[in-house]
């Protein structure tokens, strides 16, 4: 059986921020804050509006990385996967974690 061996990425991978903004929350017209909004619904209001804005913010800005328990909460919203949001963060980490170790070498 043949090895199949993938072309190594040249660029980083884009955040799972930057694609929720650009892609679900521009494009449907969402702001930041309505988009809380919804993410606190979802939680039954145990997690606060202001607590989801401060998170969302974070994610979409890099501050944060997109947890587990945020992907749930983010795909029950846009009707998404939550492992495709985990799998976005997954080769952000990795491509990070690589070029930590490159530079250091």
């Amino acid at each position: 059986m043949a090895t199949l061996k993938r072309n190594e990425i040249k660029r980083r991978p884009t955040p799972p921020g930057e694609i929720l903004q650009r892609i679900y929350l521009d494009e449907n017209g969402y702001t930041q804050a309505e988009f809380a909004t919804l993410l606190a619904k979802v939680t039954k209001n145990k997690v606060k509006e202001s607590t989801m804005k401060t998170r969302l913010n974070s994610v979409i800005n890099e501050k944060r990385a997109m947890t587990a328990e945020f992907a749930i909460y983010v795909s029950e919203i846009l009707g998404t996967n939550p492992k495709m949001w985990l799998n976005l963060q997954s080769a952000v980490d990795l491509w990070d974690a690589k070029e930590i170790i490159r530079k250091a070498s």
